[in-house]
C-alpha cells in the first residue's frame, strides 16, 4: 500500500491568490499550489486543515510518511495479491449435544 495524501493542519491562512493559497505552520510560511489541495477548510481563528499529496507533506514538514498521523492518511492499493483461503468445516461441539436416555 502506499499513502495517496495526507491531513495537513495549519496554524493560520494568510493569503489566497487565483492559484495558490499561503498557509503558515510552526514557524515557516508555505505557498500551496490549489490544484494540489483538496477540502481546505478554515476555523474561525483562520487556523484549518487541507488535504495535500504525500510527497508535498513531505516538503513542508521534513519529515517521513511514515512518521505522518496515520489516522489522517488516505491510503491507495496499488499491488494487491489475495490470499486464498480454503473453506472451514464446522465441527460440532461435543458439550452442546444432548445425550439421548435409550
Amino acid at each position: 500500500m502506499a499513502i495517496k495524501s495526507i491531513m495537513l493542519r495549519f496554524d493560520k491562512f494568510l493569503h489566497e491568490t487565483p492559484k495558490a493559497y499561503l498557509i503558515r505552520v510552526g514557524q515557516q510560511e508555505h505557498w500551496m499550489p490549489k490544484k494540489l489541495c483538496r477540502d481546505f477548510i478554515t476555523n474561525k481563528k483562520l487556523g484549518g486543515n487541507v488535504s495535500i499529496p504525500a510527497f508535498l507533506y513531505e516538503r513542508i514538514t521534513g519529515e517521513s510518511i511514515e512518521n505522518a498521523p496515520i489516522c489522517n492518511a488516505t491510503f491507495i492499493v496499488e499491488k494487491h495479491k489475495p490470499s486464498r483461503l480454503e473453506p472451514v468445516t464446522p465441527t460440532p461441539d461435543a458439550s452442546l449435544i444432548k445425550k439421548s436416555a435409550i
